[in-house]
């Protein structure tokens, strides 16, 4: 192993005890695991065998090229140190290697930027440099797919995407003339938001409890914005609401703001009778989402849009974050819960959310697709084993969240993950489509205003057109 240039898992950990699965199928099984926080423990395997057979490939070089990105050490890790979260990434490159008698590289040297250009040369050179590739979660990847850049997953013989690890939510929704390019399986470890809340301030204010609230179906968006109210504070009495003083609500202002569309549950783009992609946005649904976004954050006074107010400076009740930044509390003092975004009303099924973790897709040009194919799948057959089980224990052994409900929001937070094929194949490439997927951060928050009827009249017949465009060009491919 080298490195050149640079139903999800229900079974979690509590009380030191690994609980890995049972079966091919998911079911669970409880095993021992020695060591603790910052340490590598022993992760003992449950008796499951993955149903892609060992075999010599002679160590043949599977080159897996990545970005520079803040989730790159969730994908590849070139040695153990001793940290757990690290080591487990590592063993199951280790251990896929070896099943296969394959050697996995791993390179980040190029930026997001660079995806498309670094696939379209690989491709044209026909060499087969390239067996596994990575795309920015909405950048690139509608030219990636009409280009005639990907291989079809789904045709890939030894690929089974009946498994659970292949979750199936996140690639049916992006399936193009029935094929699938694009995917986020379970090697891909999700980045969903999510929110944190400030135990002792919901105690103080005498307030309902924010995890009974969710399993009770009762948490909204009105009671976040009633919550919200009840903490907010001048707290140095200067007359003036800003960084030093207590808000119900904090957020960074940017895609974490936009995800409150995927909790409403809503969506830019769907798929009509035919599977062809198509808006679905201009709804009275969303009307309603604009204008409650509107009045919490441009009057309400409850809410701080911008950087800081961090969860550690416990001058905040709830601040938005996402799965993949709450390793960035475990050394936080505060004691904090972990919830899913709220739902719209009551009325709605279940808590939603959007993965902005990256895609991974084969090259077209690749000669053994079917090698490639097994090495995903032992890949994700030992992220499911052994990293998610790891994943949850380190999540759960911060300084403050270490309660069984923790683990209940986790898994709901990862089963209510949805997939925008308009965000995907169009999010940042077509400035159309772009603000439609950032309406609230741009339109409601960035320009103080509630008028979805204006502000979508001015960016349908461009986002339109867009999707008009990618199918002409992918038809003409057939």
């Amino acid at each position: 192993m080298k490195k050149s240039s640079c139903a999800f898992l229900a079974a979690c950990i509590l009380a030191g005890t690994l609980i890995s699965c049972g079966s091919d199928t998911g079911t669970p099984a409880v095993t021992d695991a020695a060591g603790g926080e910052g340490t590598t423990g022993a992760v003992t395997e449950a008796a499951v065998k993955p149903y892609i057979e060992a075999e010599d490939n002679g160590g043949k070089e599977i080159f897996l090229q990545g970005f520079q990105v803040y989730y790159a050490p969730a994908v590849f890790a070139a040695e153990e140190n001793g940290d757990a979260y690290n080591d487990v990434i590592y063993q199951r490159i280790a251990k896929t290697e070896e099943y296969l008698n394959i050697d996995i590289i791993f390179d980040d040297s190029i930026t997001h930027k660079d995806v498309a250009k670094t696939a379209q040369n690989n491709v044209a050179s026909g060499d087969d440099a390239i067996q596994l590739m990575m795309s920015h979660d909405m950048r690139c990847n509608g030219s990636l797919v009409s280009e005639n850049l990907c291989y079809d997953i789904a045709s890939i013989e030894s690929v089974d995407l009946s498994r659970d690890y292949w979750k199936f939510h996140t690639y049916e929704k992006l399936t193009v003339n029935g094929h699938v390019y694009l995917t986020k399986p379970m090697f891909i470890i999700p980045s969903v938001g999510c929110l944190t809340f400030n135990k002792q301030m919901v105690a103080d204010y005498d307030m309902e409890e924010p995890y009974n609230a969710v399993k009770n179906g009762t948490w909204t968006l009105d009671l976040l914005r009633e919550m919200a109210k009840m903490a907010t504070k001048d707290a140095n009495g200067d007359g003036t609401m800003d960084e030093n003083d207590i808000y119900g609500y904090a957020t960074q202002g940017d895609w974490d703001l936009n995800a409150f569309i995927y909790a409403s549950d809503l969506v830019v783009t769907d798929l009509d009778e035919s599977g062809r992609i198509v808006l679905s946005m201009d709804t009275p649904r969303t009307v309603e989402l604009f204008e409650a976004m509107h009045e919490f954050l441009n009057q309400s006074g409850d809410a701080f849009v911008g950087k800081g107010m961090s969860m550690k400076d416990g001058r905040v009740l709830f601040r938005q974050s996402s799965t993949k930044n709450l390793d960035s509390l475990r050394d936080c003092e505060v004691e904090y819960g972990i919830v899913p975004y709220p739902k719209l009303d009551e009325a709605q099924e279940g808590y939603y959310g959007y993965d902005i973790s990256a895609f991974i897709h084969i090259p077209s040009s690749v000669r053994d697709p079917e090698l490639v194919g097994k090495t995903l799948e032992m890949l994700n057959f030992y992220s499911r084993e052994m990293v998610m089980p790891t994943y949850y224990d380190i999540q759960l052994n911060s300084k403050s969240v270490r309660d069984e409900e923790s683990i209940e929001m986790l898994d709901l937070i990862f089963e209510g993950i949805v997939c925008d094929a308009g965000r995907t194949y169009f999010g940042t490439d077509n400035s159309s489509m772009q603000n439609l997927v950032y309406s609230i951060s741009k339109h409601v928050y960035g320009k103080k205003t509630v008028d979805f009827a204006s502000f979508y009249a001015k960016n349908v017949k461009g986002a339109e057109k867009c999707i008009e465009l990618f199918y002409r060009t992918v038809d003409g491919n057939e």
